[in-house]
């Protein structure tokens, strides 16, 4: 597994399978300054019809003690093109 943060995005890759996404602009400058993302891969899917980005959404998901215990957790560290 690999993570490289770059200004505006970062790709996350697993073996054979990469994903670029933007995330916000304050997740970027976090995983820059500390150097590690802390990603939580769910077993259970993401609620239908919510958006990636609502932070309700995201709070109550992750605050679903059933959903983290079934989660994998990874503190991942990050690359960058500086690195």
């Amino acid at each position: 597994m690999s993570l490289l943060a770059v200004p505006g995005s970062a790709v996350l890759t697993v073996q054979h399978l990469k994903s670029q996404f933007v995330p916000p602009e304050t997740w970027l400058e976090t995983v820059g300054e500390l150097g590690f993302a802390y990603l939580i891969f769910a077993t259970r899917p993401w609620p239908e019809g919510a958006e990636p980005g609502d932070a309700e959404v995201l709070a109550a998901f992750t605050t679903d003690e059933d959903a983290m215990a079934s989660a994998a957790h990874v503190v991942l560290p990050a690359r960058s093109l500086r690195s």
